[in-house]
């Protein structure tokens, strides 16, 4: 679920705080398959969970009344989601339920009682309101139809529910955040290590559907499937080792310092469970509660790209060897300038392809570099060797192609050039890979260009041995902006990365951590909601580098003083972020006040190197 537990029994709901309920997380929990197709309409403003039970004849009343309230708010961006976790519930009861009764919103099956320790209700049904940002908002009844269990009005007086929605999607305080429900009590959740049997049907499948099927399916990237019982049991072993120390499924921004789209992390709860289901005996259970396996979509995820643009011809990887950053050079063709809306990869061979990146010259310099090579392309480092004039992100396994915000794009100019980096991995036989890139252009009516800000400090000197080295890199924005992702950058000696940023009445807004570095798993972070900065703002980004003897990725043996530099045993500390301006002029002031901050940062460095020399 990658929700965190909160205390709620005692205390009022506007400080009880959760993680962002996130579409991707529910999936495993889905009854049938709706959740998918009603999240496509709504999402952005806040999300309804409703607690209901598949006997109780008080939630079975309000169930009209949750169908109006879904269909007349998921236009303004409220995701309404019915719950049903009952221990002694199976999911076909639940399906049966649904059907019965014709729910046409969302609802997922809380088998293993995750939502319940995240929310503790008391009763079904049961409301929250929960902000974008994670806040419950508002916990109680739906109305005051009932005043208590067997006295009912004919028409309710007090809309407690739809109020609270109304006021959130204003901005306004909710009137009466605590409400007591009244309805059929639920029995208590299992415990986390109670002696009830954990079964891959109920309680690992949904888990594993969610979280790890993406990846783990045939043509992904990952080695093996994970689509059934037997694919499951084949592997426990190693799922039980690689979730409990959080290598899987790969998340690296901490819980809490930012919210991203399509968090993938598991519970304390879900790992646990995971251990148990294999210690237990990796018990099969009930085939009728299986939930249904994960429908993907075939071929281009966003539908047929505007421009689509392959490698002139296959590379050929050896069968032994180091990694490789190889860069392909794809002419895009496009005559004139254009705003793109997407950038959608597609690995020819995911076998090899390990992550890709995407950059722009329309200077020549990378035919430059391709032309001094004899091999298809040219590298092998990270980046793309030049100063390049716009970077269109990056792609990982299990990453799904997103568009940015209607009316935006990002700028692509004609005549130019794709540069392809594709960090290949060799997988113990020669292979060959031609992958292909997809580019979706925003609607002729998009006139908001986003740009990307890099907020780095080139003055980096690593000493040799220093196993915990601090280097802080600052920006002031000089004119409003709204940051739409997070993309850390550092190289091997990398070990954690920090930003923030301080507006100028002193709030500080947590914009990433990642605790971990994992040179192999840099990622693009999208904002759940774009971040709104005003004017003055300072961005802080603070890195944390081990070039120490203990770091086994240290590249030096034994380690050596470190500087700035694209090549893999250089290092690096940038946090790039796109962004949008209010107005074309402010961005052209914001681009211009940008540029000349890299170059001073340049002759920071070109300084700092002399200085090194003496």
């Amino acid at each position: 679920m990658g929700l965190t537990h909160s205390t709620w029994a005692a205390e009022p709901a506007a400080k009880t705080v959760v993680e962002r309920v996130d579409v991707a997380q529910l999936q495993g929990m889905d009854l049938d398959g709706c959740l998918q197709r009603f999240t496509a309409l709504a999402h952005g403003q806040a999300t309804v969970v409703v607690f209901l039970s598949v006997e109780c004849p008080i939630s079975r009343s309000y169930l009209p009344h949750l169908k109006t309230l879904s269909e007349q708010y998921q236009k303004h961006g409220v995701s309404l989601y019915g719950v049903i976790s009952a221990p002694g519930v199976t999911r076909g009861e639940a399906q049966q339920h649904r059907e019965e009764f014709s729910i046409d919103f969302p609802v997922v099956f809380d088998a293993s009682g995750e939502l319940r320790r995240l929310l503790q209700p008391t009763h079904a049904p049961q409301a929250f309101v929960i902000s974008i940002k994670g806040k419950v908002l508002y916990s109680g009844r739906i109305d005051d139809r009932y005043s208590q269990v067997g006295e009912r009005r004919e028409q309710a007086r007090v809309q407690d529910l739809k109020d609270a929605i109304q006021s959130t999607i204003e901005g306004r305080k909710v009137p009466n955040p605590l409400t007591q429900p009244v309805g059929c009590r639920l029995e208590d959740a299992p415990a986390l290590e109670a002696h009830t049997a954990v079964t891959f049907y109920r309680d690992i499948a949904p888990i594993l559907y969610a979280q790890c099927a993406d990846c783990h399916r045939a043509g992904e990237a990952a080695p093996f499937p994970l689509l059934c019982y037997n694919d499951a049991c084949r592997h426990a072993a190693q799922i039980v080792e690689v979730t409990q120390s959080r290598f899987m499924p790969p998340w690296h921004p901490a819980p809490g310092f930012g919210h991203f789209q399509n968090e993938r992390r598991l519970t304390d709860n879900q790992i646990a469970l995971i251990r148990r289901w294999v210690a237990a005996g990796k018990p099969a259970g009930q085939v009728a509660d299986e939930p249904p396996l994960p429908r993907f979509t075939p071929g281009w995820q966003l539908g047929e790209p505007d421009v689509v643009l392959k490698m002139p011809e296959a590379f050929a990887l050896s069968e032994a060897g180091p990694d490789l950053h190889q860069h392909f050079v794809i002419p895009t063709g496009i005559q004139r300038n254009r705003l793109v809306s997407a950038i959608e990869f597609r690995p020819g061979n995911p076998r090899i392809v390990h992550h890709a990146c995407f950059y722009v010259d329309d200077t020549g310099a990378a035919r430059k570099l391709d032309a001094r090579q004899s091999d298809i392309g040219y590298g092998s480092f990270v980046g793309p060797g030049f100063a390049n004039t716009g970077a269109l992100r990056s792609w990982l396994p299990g990453m799904s192609p997103q568009r940015l915000p209607a009316g935006m794009g990002q700028p692509l100019k004609g005549d130019s050039d794709l540069v392809l980096e594709i960090h290949y991995q060799r997988s113990g036989k020669p292979e060959t890979d031609q992958s292909t890139v997809g580019i979706y252009f925003a609607p002729p009516t998009a006139r908001q260009a986003v740009a990307e800000l890099q907020v780095m400090n080139k003055s980096l000197m690593i000493p040799a041995g220093v196993e915990r080295h601090r280097h802080v890199a600052t920006y002031t924005l000089p004119m409003a902006a709204t940051l739409l992702d997070a993309a850390p950058h550092m190289h091997l000696l990398g070990q954690e990365m920090q930003a923030k940023a301080t507006r100028p009445d002193g709030t500080v807004v947590p914009l990433i951590w990642i605790k971990d570095w994992d040179f192999n798993w840099q990622g693009q972070y999208i904002y759940a909601t774009p971040v709104a900065l005003p004017k003055g703002t300072r961005i802080d980004v603070e890195a944390w580098y081990d070039n120490s003897a203990e770091n086994p990725l240290n590249p030096h043996s034994p380690p050596q003083t470190v500087c700035w530099g694209e090549q893999t045993h250089e290092e690096m500390g940038i946090c790039h972020f796109r962004y949008v301006c209010e107005t074309p002029q402010d961005m052209r002031t914001m681009n211009q006040h940008h540029a000349n901050y890299c170059q001073d940062q340049q002759r920071q460095y070109e300084q700092m190197l002399k200085t090194a020399q003496k």
